[in-house]
């Protein structure tokens, strides 16, 4: 298949999970951006397999107290997904539902 395969950042994303269970955030990370890069070079920035692993990053920036960082991905995947999807697909609910924890945790309680 080869290492640019999308099959090969399913695997990515696998081990990514297991890091991600283990608490090794780092590499959690790590296996994400690969994802995020095999998936942006085979199908482009705004395919909405792309939305994903970018959803999957804020999580981890969430979690390491990268707020910021955090929103600007779950906002990026959202907007991926409304384009593709539409407003009101279920898994646009998902990025929401990030962004409002985003807030939330930021004391933005009117926005979230």
């Amino acid at each position: 298949l080869g290492h640019d395969h999308v099959d090969v950042a399913g695997s990515y994303n696998g081990i990514a999970k297991i890091y991600q269970a283990q608490g090794k955030l780092v590499e959690a990370l790590e296996m994400h951006e690969k994802s995020l890069a095999i998936k942006i070079k085979a199908l482009g920035h705004d395919h909405v397999d792309v939305a994903k692993p970018l959803n999957s990053i804020a999580i981890i920036y969430q979690k390491q107290g990268k707020l910021v960082e955090a929103l600007e991905l779950y906002e990026k995947s959202k907007a991926i997904k409304i384009n593709a999807l539409g407003h009101d697909h279920v898994d646009v609910a998902g990025s929401y539902n990030g962004i409002a924890k985003i807030y939330q945790a930021q004391g933005k309680l009117v926005e979230a």
